[in-house]
Parts: structure tokens; sequence; C-alpha cells
């Protein structure tokens, strides 16, 4: 449940050898960021550089998809690294690996077996809001019911509707899942790196019904084709669910692409961010 007021912003970032040195540079060290976890990558990386930005001062979240995971022995020792680093919060997925490098074909599967070696770990879960390619509607709710108990958290797939945002949130209640929700959307990026890298990072999936999802409809009304910044989204998504129980924030998928990020923060106006009745303002702290 958002407790604070004040909507709050966190960056999903790639594990990148520059990332260290490029991310203070526009986003102090104070605030959020969710590292993702991919095939050609692995989770050692992601759980290295979740320890590398953690030492920075961020609160730094690691993806860690179950199908890129060999064992419960390389589970035990990317945990054990995360506690050492003082992190206890994770963002679990099934992962785009083809085929399982071990047991964990599911986020599911990797839920439980994480919870098992120690329940001081705290683990978000996807949610789809415009549905999955390969999901039926019927199987993403079983799905999701299932690991809600054991979750403490979930982060939409990347979303350009705020009416499906809505949709969604309204359909959580009615599905008795009450975790609170950051609502993903993406950063300013080039269209080409929005299409491009999307599959990459997990939300292929759901770019590939670009007709579907409303993505296409959202890049052509903006004057400029070759980019899409999702300042009006986030407006628009904000002044929809603001006042929603379940709404936590805002997950900004930012492909690494950094350079226009710092205008995107900083030129959110401070009432489109405040939730009706609070005067305080915005809590993401972006450095300009």
């Amino acid at each position: 449940m958002n407790k604070q007021g004040a909507a709050r912003v966190r960056l999903e970032v790639v594990p990148s050898p520059d990332l260290l040195t490029q991310l203070p540079a526009i986003f102090a060290s104070s605030g959020s960021v969710s590292v993702t976890c991919l095939p050609h990558h692995g989770p050692k990386r992601t759980v290295e550089t979740a320890v590398g930005l953690a030492r920075l001062g961020y609160r730094t979240i690691p993806h860690l998809a179950a199908r890129s995971i060999s064992g419960q022995a390389e589970l035990h020792s990317l945990l054990r690294q995360l506690q050492d680093a003082g992190l206890s919060e994770l963002f679990l997925v099934a992962g785009d690996r083809r085929t399982p490098a071990g047991p964990y074909s599911w986020s599911g599967h990797l839920l439980e077996a994480v919870k098992e070696f120690s329940s001081d770990f705290s683990a978000g879960v996807a949610g789809y809001p415009e549905g999955h390619p390969e999901l039926s509607r019927e199987q993403l709710v079983h799905n999701l019911v299932s690991k809600a108990p054991m979750a403490s958290s979930l982060v939409t797939q990347m979303c350009f509707s705020a009416e499906a945002i809505n949709r969604y949130l309204r359909s959580l209640r009615e599905n008795g899942v009450n975790l609170p929700v950051w609502v993903g959307v993406p950063g300013p990026v080039s269209t080409k790196k929005l299409l491009t890298m999307g599959a990459r990072l997990g939300v292929g999936r759901s770019l590939k019904l670009a007709r579907r999802t409303g993505m296409t409809g959202a890049l052509w009304r903006r004057g400029d084709f070759l980019n899409y910044d999702s300042g009006r989204l986030i407006r628009d998504i904000h002044r929809k669910v603001a006042g929603h129980p379940l709404f936590a924030g805002f997950h900004v998928y930012t492909f690494n692409d950094f350079q226009r990020l710092p205008n995107l923060l900083s030129g959110l106006p401070q009432q489109a961010m405040l939730l009706p009745g609070n005067t305080a303002g915005p809590s993401f702290p972006a450095k300009i």
C-alpha cells in the first residue's frame, strides 16, 4: 500500500560495465534501482551489479530469472552474496531463456525456493495489465493468485494506457490480490531501442502485441516518432490511479538510455506527483 503520499519513481537498469559510473551522474544514490537479469548476462552479473550499486548507497532490487539459475547451489550462493551486502528485496521472473538451466521453470518455483532459504527476503512478481501472448487471462490470474501470498509487491509489464492500468488495479482487488503495484512505464528512449531492447529486457512479449496494447497509437500520437518520452503517460496514469490503495509508484524501464532521463524526472510537475490531500514534494531523488 502507498503510505507515503507522494508517488515514487524507481529505475530499472541493465547491468552494463559502465553503469556504476553513469548512473550517479543523473540519479541520486538515495534512489531505488531495479537491476535486470538477461539470459546472455546471467544472474551472477545481476547480483554483482546490485551489490556494487548498494555500496554506492542505492536501494537496489536485483532480478533473479528462474530459468537462468542452474540449481539450488547456485541460488543459495547468489542469495548469500545479497545477504552479505545487506540486500533483502528481490524481483523474481521466469526469464526469457528458452530452456531452463535447472529445476526452476517459472517464478513460482523460484519464489518457493527463496522463501525456503530465508524468510528475510521479500520478493516482487510481475503483472500483465494487457495480457500475455502465451498465457490466457485465466492462467495469469491463477498464477498470480498462487504467488501473491508469498510476494511483497507487483511490477507491471510496460504499459502505454492509463485506462488499462486502472482496469488492472480493479481486477487485482476483485481477485483478492492486494500487493503494492509498481506501474511499469518506458523512460525517454528512442523508438528503435524501445522495440529492440524491449525483447531483451523481458518486455518483448508485450511489445509483439503492440497494436493490441496501444503502443503503436501512443507512439504515432507524438510529433517525433523517432523518440518516446513517457512524461505525459506518467501524468495520465497518475491522474487516473493516484488514489488507488494498491498504487505504489512508477517503475521506469530506462534501457540505460540516460541522456534525457533527468529532463523527465525534473519535468514532472509537483502537483502531478502528489496523491490527493498531500502537499509534500515528489519523492524521487533526481540529480540535475
